[in-house]
């Protein structure tokens, strides 16, 4: 329901489904899975839409992290989530840490 929201330009929609999708992946497989670290990218997507670019930093960090502990540095998961901070951190005028 939250890709259908943003999708369709509802983006606060969007946020508020993809906050309970995380709320409830987080009660029933706990913080360390790759499943929640998919929400967390999609609400880093939704914030980014929205403007909200330090929010879309954590969400993204903890995507990353998720997925490095999960994977490992070389997962093929790993650098898209690279590229998304990297975008985030440009954005902010971090050149140096986009890098």
């Amino acid at each position: 329901m939250g890709a259908v929201q943003c999708d369709m330009g509802n983006l606060q929609q969007a946020k508020e489904y993809y906050e309970r999708a995380l709320d409830i992946r987080l009660k029933k497989l706990g913080p360390a899975y790759t499943d929640v670290a998919t929400v967390y990218n999609n609400l880093g997507a939704v914030q980014r839409d929205m403007g909200n670019l330090l929010q879309v930093e954590e969400y993204y960090l903890l995507a990353e992290e998720i997925r490095q502990k999960q994977f490992g540095t070389k997962h093929i998961d790993v650098p898209p989530t690279h590229i998304n901070l990297g975008d985030v951190e440009r954005a902010l005028g971090s050149l140096q840490q986009a890098l």
